[in-house]
C-alpha cells in the first residue's frame, strides 16, 4: 500500500508542477504579446527615454558653455523656440543635441 502513496504523491507533485509551468508559459506569453504591441504601435524607432535624453542634452550644452560657446548654446535654444531646456519639447532633444555638437568645428 505505500508503494501505492509514494506514487500518489508523486502524480500530485508532477500535477503541481505542470500548473506552474502552464501559468510561466501563459506569463510569457502574455509578455510577448504585450512586447508586439509596443513593437506595431512605433514607428519602428526603440522607445526613447525623455528624461535621460534631457540629461545628456544639459551635460553636451554644459560642456559647450564650458569651452566658451555660451552665447551659441542660448542661440540654439532660442533656434528651437526655448529660453532653457526646460521650456523645449522633448522630440526636439536629438537635433539640440546634434546641433550643440557641431559648435566649434
Amino acid at each position: 500500500m505505500s508503494v501505492m502513496n509514494d506514487l500518489d504523491l508523486k502524480l500530485k507533485e508532477l500535477e503541481t508542477q505542470i500548473d506552474q509551468i502552464k501559468e510561466t508559459v501563459q506569463s510569457i506569453r502574455q509578455l510577448l504579446s504585450s512586447n508586439e504591441n509596443e513593437a506595431s504601435s512605433d514607428d519602428g524607432q526603440p522607445k526613447r527615454n525623455p528624461v535621460e535624453d534631457k540629461v545628456t542634452v544639459r551635460k553636451m550644452l554644459a560642456k559647450k558653455s564650458a569651452e566658451g560657446y555660451t552665447d551659441q548654446v542660448k542661440a540654439l535654444l532660442h533656434k528651437f523656440g526655448a529660453e532653457k531646456l526646460s521650456d523645449m519639447d522633448p522630440k526636439d532633444y536629438e537635433d539640440l543635441y546634434y546641433s550643440a555638437e557641431g559648435l566649434g568645428q
